[in-house]
């Protein structure tokens, strides 16, 4: 493609050394809140690629809600369990029903909270059209990000799969509207839940896992999510989907953010490069890889950091793929192979760029870099497009779910973003709701041999981009959830004075059936 090309469509087309590497973001993020993302998890690792796409589901909603309305349920074998139509639709309407959004209260669509697997089924698809993205898909990536090898990423699937399914192992509560949305199947949904395919082997992770670098949130998240999976069958299924959904929302934000920064770092080091500064070794750029997990503080307004992320992200995108389009044949032909794979290839990349100067037109590109973004300025700016969508991902999946239906304000508790204050105008600043807190709680201290103290939960924090000191805590709204949940308590024994206990440490066996 050529610069003129390019320049015309620059977010239609990434160079394929930038496509083959861990910086393009795929599958790209747009609108979604934490139960679309569940729902779509759901949708990926039980009901099958192509099975029940994210894209059926609003035609099967459309259709359920018909049987619904008619009270004839596909036929059913004899003797199956089965609730009284009205009570169904009652249930359906009512006590599974997920609040929408403020400015969705006028639209007609099923909104069904995902607490057994047949709910993603109807409802909770980012659009409510035949195109929406797939969330699930971004969070099988981050699970291959998250785990050494392909192996382990495919063992957390397959235990994520088993813990989804309703067994004997969920309360019977669960068990009965399962049963019933069986029941209630079409013909051509009949034995649609499978265990899952094998995930499929991506020459990006694994170019990134050769780097060497751990630090990144995608690791934690792989751990926590295995921890809060070994829970099931200690809490009902409702509290246990809203720790699995709060524990993806933050995986899946902290991933996409960190993408957002290491294409604005890679950037800043080619930049140095062509303004005549020496290029960093193969350690500098892993350092600096390592040292970009801080996005945001405990306590601040987030609409700042979120548009500043989502715009820095394509600037850096605009920026790298031209400088390919531009040069990338000169590269291609000195033997440079796809700079970007790992910390090593991008090092040796920028050193070939130092040494070869004379033959790379830094003027003419940083001329039509700089025009670029004056003619894409809506873009840019996160008005529209690619950064709209990020912006609009963080947004959702983090904050509380804001909706005008009466009594149902305290819907969302596994939060990590909240208005400060109760205005519709208020800012949104970075505070964890109860079940957050739980969650992050949980996955500091199970498994540990000693006690854990808030120093470690702010490190636990930490690895998720949330900076919070520990002198700061008992100041913070953090500080009073713990407390008010009875998750910190003095001691004179522990660094720091408190002590953080697992909320669930004395769930040692199953609940009761």
């Amino acid at each position: 493609m050529s610069p003129e090309e390019y320049l015309d469509r620059p977010w239609a087309w990434v160079h394929p050394a930038y496509s083959a590497s861990f910086l393009n973001m795929r599958p790209a993020p747009e609108y979604a809140t934490g139960e679309v993302v569940l729902a779509s998890v759901y949708r990926a690792v039980g009901f099958g690629k192509g099975v029940i796409s994210e894209g059926k589901v609003p035609a099967n909603g459309r259709a359920f809600q018909k049987r619904l309305d008619k009270g004839k349920p596909p036929k059913v074998e004899p003797g199956w369990p089965q609730i009284p139509t009205e009570v169904w639709r009652h249930i359906i309407s009512g006590t599974l029903r997920s609040p929408k959004q403020a400015n969705q209260t006028a639209k007609r669509f099923l909104q069904i909270s995902p607490v057994v697997p047949d709910a993603a089924l109807y409802s909770q698809s980012a659009r409510q059209s035949a195109n929406s993205w797939p969330a699930g898909e971004l969070v099988a990536k981050v699970i291959k990000f998250g785990s050494p090898d392909l192996s382990s990423a495919q063992g957390i699937w397959n235990r994520l799969f088993h813990a989804l399914d309703v067994t004997e192992e969920d309360d019977i509560w669960a068990r009965l509207i399962h049963s019933e949305f069986l029941a209630w199947r079409s013909p051509d949904q009949e034995d649609c839940w499978k265990p899952p395919v094998s995930l499929e082997q991506d020459p990006v992770v694994e170019a990134w896992h050769k780097s060497g670098i751990e630090s990144i949130p995608a690791r934690q998240f792989a751990r926590d999510l295995d921890s809060v999976i070994s829970l099931k069958g200690r809490l009902t299924r409702r509290q246990w989907t809203s720790m699995v959904e709060t524990v993806l929302r933050i995986g899946t934000a902290a991933h996409v953010m960190w993408v957002c920064r290491a294409n604005e770092v890679h950037f800043n080091l080619l930049l140095r490069v062509l303004r005549g500064e020496a290029p960093p070794d193969e350690s500098e750029v892993r350092n600096t890889l390592v040292r970009i997990n801080s996005f945001w503080r405990y306590g601040q307004l987030a609409t700042g950091a979120i548009s500043e992320v989502s715009t820095k992200f394509l600037k850096a995108r605009a920026g790298l793929n031209l400088f390919l389009c531009l040069f990338g044949d000169i590269t291609r032909k000195a033997g440079i192979k796809g700079p970007m794979e790992t910390a090593g290839d991008f090092a040796g990349f920028l050193s070939w760029v130092w040494e070869n100067m004379q033959l790379i037109d830094v003027p003419r590109f940083i001329g039509l870099y700089e025009k670029l973004l004056e003619s894409e300025q809506r873009a840019v700016s996160g008005k529209k497009g690619i950064a709209s969508n990020i912006g609009e991902f963080l947004r959702h999946v983090l904050g509380q779910r804001q909706t005008a239906e009466a009594g149902m304000d305290s819907y969302d508790q596994g939060y990590y973003l909240c208005k400060r204050g109760t205005h519709a105008s208020a800012p949104w600043q970075v505070t964890l709701g109860p079940v957050a807190v739980m969650s992050i709680v949980h996955s500091c201290t199970q498994g540990s041999g000693a006690p854990r103290n808030i120093t470690d939960l702010c490190g636990h924090l930490s690895e998720y981009g949330i900076d919070l000191q520990p002198q700061d805590v008992t100041g913070s709204s953090l500080g009073l959830t713990l407390r008010n949940l009875g998750l910190m308590t003095d001691s004179p024994d522990a660094e720091g004075g408190m002590v953080i206990k697992n909320p669930f440490e004395q769930l040692r066996e199953p609940m009761p059936t």
